[in-house]
């Protein structure tokens, strides 16, 4: 064999060793980039996955870590955050058994999910007041805020105050109703306010009223009763839900006993009627002869007379 035949038989073989090491070099691993949510909630499963370049040598591993102390592998996976906050999610590939890797991150923010708006329980500071006691309404909610408050108090008054106040002008039964709301939802509750007319002092401590004296045999107000009748007007003019009965008596020996004790009840009704006290706050009737008399002049003078009870 000549010399310059073993010569070009050694650089083709060169040239080809080269051309074979070359075709057989590993390419390095490279993410492209990383698919993962930016947010997310609690307990919410979400998808991540990363694309590395097609050139790097199989096999290609991929580690996660999620920055809550967990860990998953595979270029996709799905993860869930038990707490909120923001977690720095890496991705780490690599091949020839780690000889190559790349890194890639993302931050995640995670949320707890909406409350929704909840009343637990509604309260009143006087669950029976009078028509002229203020009245403060609160209650016991939960739910991300804000909180929008709707109160409506059954007479037609509205608020939208967490804590309104309320004086009701008419005596009865009311429903008062909160409607309570956010952005994650609603919900709605009512109670029931039992209002009675307002009471004066004086009608809560006046025991009786005055009686109207009579003459003899006669029915007719004399200027003595009138006045009588008159400070028992003022009363019941402070104390609107007061009513009274209006019992009339005669005393021995006058005409008429039963028809007397009547009459005088009427002219009593008939005064009261006069000076604007409503027909329905009286009850009229007449008990005629009173018994067991004194035969004193002045003693049977007593019994010429109707009673102003009060009816409780």
């Amino acid at each position: 064999m000549s010399r310059k035949y073993i010569s070009n038989f050694f650089v083709l073989t060169f040239l080809v060793s080269g051309m074979l090491m070359t075709g057989c070099k590993s390419v390095p691993v490279d993410i492209l980039s990383m698919t993962a949510p930016d947010s997310l909630q609690t307990n919410q499963n979400a998808d991540f996955s990363v694309d590395v370049n097609e050139e790097a040598k199989l096999p290609v591993d991929v580690n996660w870590s999620f920055g809550d102390n967990s860990s998953s592998n595979g270029e996709s996976t799905t993860h869930s955050f038990s707490e909120a906050g923001t977690y720095n999610v890496t991705a780490t590939a690599s091949n020839r058994k780690g000889k190559s890797s790349d890194q890639y991150s993302r931050s995640v923010v995670v949320m707890n999910p909406p409350v929704p708006a909840s009343i637990v329980s509604l309260k009143a500071s006087n669950n029976s007041p009078d028509t002229e006691t203020m009245v403060r309404f609160s209650a016991s909610a939960s739910g991300d805020s804000p909180l929008s408050y709707a109160w409506s108090f059954g007479d037609g008054a509205t608020s939208s105050d967490s804590a309104p106040t309320h004086t009701f002008g008419e005596p009865g039964t009311y429903t008062v109703q909160l409607n309570l709301s956010n952005k994650a939802g609603s919900d709605s509750r009512t109670m029931s306010v039992s209002v009675d007319w307002y009471e004066a002092q004086i009608c809560r401590e006046v025991t009786e009223l005055s009686g109207a004296f009579f003459d003899r045999n006669s029915s007719v107000l004399s200027d003595d009763a009138e006045s009588a009748l008159g400070d028992n007007l003022q009363i019941l003019a402070e104390c609107p839900n007061m009513n009274v009965r209006l019992e009339g008596l005669s005393a021995p020996g006058e005409r008429r006993a039963q028809d007397l004790s009547e009459d005088r009840a009427r002219a009593v009704e008939q005064f009261y009627a006069n000076n604007g006290v409503a027909a329905t706050r009286l009850v009229t009737l007449g008990n005629g002869r009173a018994e067991g008399m004194t035969s004193k002049k002045e003693g049977l003078a007593q019994y010429r007379r109707v009673d102003t009870i009060i009816v409780r």
